[in-house]
C-alpha cells in the first residue's frame, strides 16, 4: 500500500561540530546523487525506482532509519509502517516488561519502535532496549527532560542538555514537534 501526498516538514540541518572530517549523512549522499547501500536496500524493498528514492531522500521527504543491519525507509511515496509505543512510566517501572514489548514488536513485524520511558533509570532502560532489538528505536526528549527539570520550572535551556545526549551515539532518531523545534531555535538565535 502506498501514501501520497503526506507533508514531511523539513528539518534545519545542525551543522557538525568542528572535527577533521565530519561524517556524512544519507542526506548528504543523495544531494551529492550518490547512492548508497542503504538506499538501493530499501528501494528495493519498497518496489522503488532507486534514483527516485534517492531523489526524495534529497528534498527530504524520506528518511532512511538504520539499525543492525535493517534499513527502514519512512516517508512519502512508501508503504504505511508500524511503531511500536513502549516505556517505563512513574508509577511502574518493569525493564522486562518493555523488553518483552519490543520482543513482541519484532515477531509480530513492527517497523520501529518509540521508548516513551519516563520512569525508572531512563538512559539504562534506553540502553537496554537499543541493545535488545533489532529494530530503529526512536526517543522523545523532551518526556526525559520533564522528568529531569519538571514541567513547571523547564526552559528551553533546560532541554538541550538531554536533547544533545539522547541524539547521540546508539540512538536511532529523537521525537521534536515543530513548537518545541521553534523554541529552541528562538532561544539558540536569543
Amino acid at each position: 500500500m502506498r501514501m501520497s501526498g503526506i507533508h514531511m516538514a523539513k528539518t534545519p540541518r545542525i551543522p557538525a561540530r568542528s572535527t577533521a572530517k565530519a561524517m556524512k549523512t544519507l542526506v548528504d549522499s543523495a544531494r551529492e546523487g550518490r547512492l548508497a547501500l542503504p538506499m538501493k536496500t530499501v528501494a528495493a524493498e519498497e518496489g522503488m525506482d532507486p534514483d527516485e528514492l534517492l531523489r526524495r531522500i534529497a528534498a527530504g521527504s524520506v528518511v532512511i532509519m538504520q539499525r543492525k543491519n535493517r534499513c527502514t525507509g519512512i516517508g512519502t511515496g512508501l508503504r504505511t509502517k508500524i511503531n511500536v509505543n513502549l516505556g517505563t512510566s512513574s508509577g511502574k517501572v518493569s525493564l522486562s516488561d518493555e523488553l518483552k514489548k519490543a520482543e513482541i514488536a519484532e515477531k509480530f513485524g513492527a517497523d520501529t519502535i518509540s521508548d516513551l520511558s519516563m520512569g525508572g533509570d531512563i538512559d539504562a532502560i534506553r540502553r537496554d532496549i537499543l541493545a535488545f532489538t533489532t529494530l530503529p528505536v526512536t526517543t522523545v526528549p523532551i518526556y526525559h527532560a520533564v522528568v529531569e527539570c519538571g514541567l513547571e520550572t523547564m526552559t528551553a535551556e533546560s532541554c538541550l542538555p538531554t536533547l544533545k545526549h539522547q541524539a547521540g551515539p546508539g540512538n536511532d532518531s529523537v521525537c521534536l514537534t515543530r513548537a518545541t523545534q521553534n523554541t529552541l531555535a528562538a532561544a539558540a538565535h536569543a
